[in-house]
């Protein structure tokens, strides 16, 4: 049988990625209870109450009809990461509730993409975005101006914008963004388990895998699981560069501990 890890593993090896079905798999990887069926399930049914095949019918049901707004009450909960949670709670963050407005845009053939402006994650509305839409505040829509105002508000009217910050983010960055995101809660709150989870995810996106392993490896030891630390530590020797010789010496304390 293949792992949930397994799965996720084999969905962001390609593009486009499911980004759907990827959250719903990290959130069962990192304990959430929802099985990712039942999950897939619920976006069909999203999917199949916009009246349309344009984003603006999307963004009408998903934001208007049923609901779905930014929790503004407790940012940094979990849940507002985790797919199942959100679907079920009708509340996220910026990027979850992007990535289930482009998800089900993907369905139903509209154009949508998720634009990762830094500190605020919009939906744009195809692969070159010339409009945007707020997810967190309930989808309104935004011109370049509208977002470039976004962008001040969150981080100050001298903060230097770049036109890049609008464009389409690439769904392996989008879900990288998310696992970043439960590594800072999860690393928040002291809960070495999870972000341990969190860390193995990262290692299985193809463009992080390298830079991820010695972070992993840490992650493992701090939770005792010192022989999978070990065989970390001496990938990420054989993988050589400037880690390469802390490796080494992180793999032999770790090989004399355990005999």
């Amino acid at each position: 049988m293949v792992s949930e890890l397994d799965r996720f593993a084999a969905l962001v090896a390609h593009q486009p990625v499911p980004l759907g079905e990827a959250s719903l798999l990290v959130a069962s990887v990192v304990g959430h209870p929802a099985e990712v069926d039942h999950g897939l399930r619920v976006l069909d049914d999203l999917a199949e109450g916009v009246e349309g095949t344009t984003l603006e019918a999307v963004v009408e049901h998903v934001f208007g009809r049923v609901g779905l707004q930014g929790d503004r009450t407790d940012y940094y909960h979990p849940d507002n990461s985790l797919l199942p949670a959100v679907l079920e709670r009708g509340r996220g963050n910026p990027v979850s509730l992007a990535i289930v407005a482009v998800d089900v845009a993907r369905r139903v053939g509209a154009p949508a993409s998720v634009v990762g402006m830094p500190g605020h994650v919009l939906i744009g509305d195809g692969p070159t975005p010339e409009r945007w839409v707020d997810g967190f505040d309930g989808g309104r829509w935004l011109d370049r101006d509208g977002a470039r105002l976004r962008f001040a508000q969150l981080h100050g009217p001298s903060a230097a914008f770049d036109a890049a910050y609008l464009e389409a983010t690439p769904d392996i960055a989008v879900m990288a963004r998310v696992l970043t995101n439960l590594l800072v809660v999860f690393r928040r709150v002291g809960d070495a388990r999870r972000s341990l989870r969190v860390l193995r995810l990262r290692a299985a996106i193809p463009v992080l895998g390298d830079q991820e392993r010695p972070l992993l490896a840490a992650a493992y030891e701090a939770v005792g699981r010192y022989p999978e630390a070990a065989t970390v530590w001496r990938q990420v020797q054989a993988a050589g560069g400037p880690a390469a010789d802390a490796a080494e010496a992180h793999a032999e304390r770790l090989r004399s501990r355990l005999n």
